[in-house]
């Protein structure tokens, strides 16, 4: 399968999916690093929309179970589910995503990001008994990058392009051109924040000679105005030709979770179902 996850014997570990979806688009992420605003809309306009989503995005810990349909051209289409553990503070975000389904290619990982430092993603592959790591241009379900999906919000520096309406809602639209500094498969992206929430409504992600690689599209919203979330968002993937439906099955926001769960011994343990 074409940009499948890499898991731990098999192929990799995906995700953080969901950021781990955090996907660029969905779930979440976290503005860690870089703070450099330099090339931003004078009036910050563009800066406070961006703030303003991880703002309500965050929180000190987050469990999700999230459900990826993973259609590619000419090929059946493939279901996954995965448990995503987030744990936030001021200087960095960890997510531990394990995939739960299918059976034969059940698999952990985990993604740190730190401020100032670049995103690590760690597996654990059990055949040769080590840790591995990769950076956030890994690619998982159907072409994904793990970056897209942690967000790597700060990687770019935004423009506000002003207010309209997308599908009978009123939206923000912002664009984000990438840093010079910083190294991603995305070098701009279109985002549309719905006003009443700043959930992205939508969002288009081009590569560096301008062609359109992908395109995220919000189709429901859960939670409650501390923490909206995109709960289904559909993903075109323009270059491997695959279409993705994320659901969010669940998630809650528990008072705290044990520390050992954010450890890399945690990679050991096997995915329960």
């Amino acid at each position: 399968m074409k940009g499948s996850l890499e898991l731990g014997s098999s192929v990799w570990v995906n995700f953080f999916l969901v950021a781990t979806i955090a996907l660029t688009f969905g779930c979440g992420g976290s503005n860690n690093g870089n703070s450099d605003t330099t090339g931003e809309d004078p009036t910050g306009r563009a800066r406070q929309i961006v703030n303003e989503y991880l703002k309500r995005d965050s929180s000190p810990y987050r469990k999700s179970r999230i459900r990826f349909t993973v259609t590619e051209e000419g090929e059946p289409a493939k279901v996954y589910e995965i448990e995503s553990t987030r744990k936030q503070t001021s200087d960095e975000t960890t997510t531990l995503t394990q995939i739960v389904a299918p059976p034969d290619e059940i698999g952990s990982s985990l993604a740190i990001e730190s401020k100032g430092k670049k995103t690590v993603i760690v597996t654990y592959a059990e055949s040769v008994a080590e840790f591995r790591e990769t950076d956030s241009k890994k690619i998982f379900f159907g072409g994904l990058t793990a970056g897209e999906l942690l967000g790597d919000w700060d990687k770019f520096n935004y423009q506000f392009i002003g207010e309209k309406q997308l599908n009978g809602v009123r939206v923000f639209d912002v664009e984000g051109k990438l840093k010079t500094d910083r190294d991603s498969v995305v070098s701009r992206m279109v985002v549309s924040f719905r006003a009443e929430d700043y959930v992205p409504a939508e969002s288009h992600l081009f590569g560096a000679d301008g062609k359109e690689l992908r395109v995220y599209k919000t189709t429901a919203i859960k939670g409650d105005p501390t923490h909206p979330y995109a709960s289904r968002v559909e993903v075109d993937n323009n270059v491997y030709k695959s279409h993705i439906v994320i659901e969010v099955i669940s998630q809650e926001y528990p008072p705290t979770i044990d520390d050992s769960t954010f450890t890399r011994d945690k990679l050991k343990t096997p995915a329960k179902k």
